[in-house]
């Protein structure tokens, strides 16, 4: 299968989100000369380049013995093998304290992209998504702060089920 071919249930948009990277690699897992890679995990290793194909199929993460995904709101979600996909299949996001990946409907969400108030207002969802995170208690106020890519970022998510958008807010 193709690097074009490959489709991450978590994270639809890797090619959007700017944490894959461009350029001759060679793939620290297969050892195939590639042209777009991941180029970290969370492992022992010193992990410089991951075909899609190694992360997708979790050879990488077997391999390696190491994960994708920094935490995640585990509670929420009692499939083992959701978290297997999640862990081990599936790239991470670029955040100032790591990825904390949301869950929704009894399974995790998929991750959308960096957004920040603009954004959330232009899609019609800032109002809806700003207090169901301030709920959390993390951070308050967070409405003219948040920026996309910013000092204080937002990490927008949608639920594969009923479809609604969270929100994580993550800052330097």
């Amino acid at each position: 299968m193709s690097d074009n071919q490959i489709h991450f249930k978590y994270s639809p948009n890797i090619r959007d989100i700017d944490v894959l990277e461009e350029g001759e690699g060679i793939c620290d897992c297969c050892g195939k000369t590639v042209s777009l890679y991941y180029p970290t995990m969370y492992c022992k290793e010193d992990i410089h380049c991951l075909c899609l194909s190694c992360i997708a199929s979790g050879e990488a993460a077997q391999k390696f013995d190491g994960d994708f995904i920094q935490n995640a709101e585990m509670h929420k979600v009692s499939d083992p093998g959701k978290h297997k996909e999640l862990f081990e299949r599936t790239p991470g996001y670029v955040s100032w304290q790591g990825e904390y990946w949301l869950a929704c409907c009894d399974d995790f969400c998929a991750y959308l992209g960096d957004v920040g108030t603009a954004e959330l207002e232009e899609m019609g969802i800032a109002d809806e998504v700003i207090a169901e995170y301030e709920e959390r208690g993390e951070y308050s106020d967070i409405r003219e702060y948040l920026m996309k890519t910013g000092s204080m970022a937002g990490y927008l998510f949608q639920c594969l089920h009923c479809k609604k958008y969270h929100l994580w807010v993550d800052a330097d």
